[in-house]
């Protein structure tokens, strides 16, 4: 599941951002689809001109009312989604690896009810505020997420946007009350662990930056990744 929404705060109409002469949206569709381990790909929105450019590449789209973060928004079509396990394929990530994809379902595989995954970061990019961090457990289970450059003189690990969920467990993040620290540093997952729900972290070599700000639409767009 890829969800997005138009309201984009630092790049408004994010979702149709023209990167190559494919819109966003599609370019992480496409990617996402090229992953061995999923069975479909379905873009949920809440505005009618990403649901209509969706359908005019072949793919479905769901439309939702305005939802309080990406979870919030899969979870608002879960009732319609014939799965097991569901993922949140955040919809910023024009180089998204499908192997990152067949990673997460891996660890669903395993036993996580709560997967995602992370990657090595260069120090020099840690200070940026719009590259989330994570820290883990010796378990492998998230301890905190961060905008800030943690641990303290690092290693540094790249959040990488991609969620796996059981079906409960999806409704157990989207009915998690916000938290101080989720306001604070603007991360829906810190409300999870604060609601006491456990976050598998796996690790991968490598990941493409996001597309956060405008200074990434400007990059990506001189240098737009292949389709698979």
């Amino acid at each position: 599941m890829i969800p997005a929404r138009w309201g984009s705060s630092r790049v408004p109409g994010k979702a149709l951002a023209d990167i190559g002469g494919v819109p966003l949206v599609e370019r992480v569709r496409t990617r996402a689809l090229a992953a061995r381990r999923v069975d479909e790909v379905v873009v949920a929105t809440d505005d009618a001109r990403i649901a209509a450019v969706v359908g005019e590449h072949g793919g479905r789209a769901l439309l939702t009312e305005p939802a309080a973060s990406g979870t919030h928004r899969v979870a608002a079509v879960l009732d319609e989604i014939d799965a097991d396990w569901l993922l949140n394929v955040q919809c910023d990530q024009p180089g998204l690896d499908p192997d990152h994809v067949d990673a997460v379902v891996d660890l669903l595989h395993a036993g996580a009810e709560i997967a995602t995954i992370a990657a090595p970061l260069r120090d020099a990019v840690a200070a940026d505020p719009s590259v989330v961090k994570v820290v883990w457990d010796a378990a492998g289970d998230a301890l905190y997420f961060s905008r800030a450059p943690i641990p303290h003189g690092g290693p540094f690990w790249r959040h990488v946007g991609v969620y796996g969920f059981t079906r409960a467990a999806l409704a157990q993040c989207a009915a998690a009350p916000s938290s101080a620290l989720r306001r604070a540093e603007d991360l829906e997952q810190l409300a999870w662990l604060a609601a006491g729900l456990p976050i598998r972290v796996g690790r991968v070599d490598h990941a493409e930056a996001a597309l956060d700000t405008p200074s990434h639409l400007r990059s990506w767009t001189a240098h737009p990744p292949r389709i698979p």
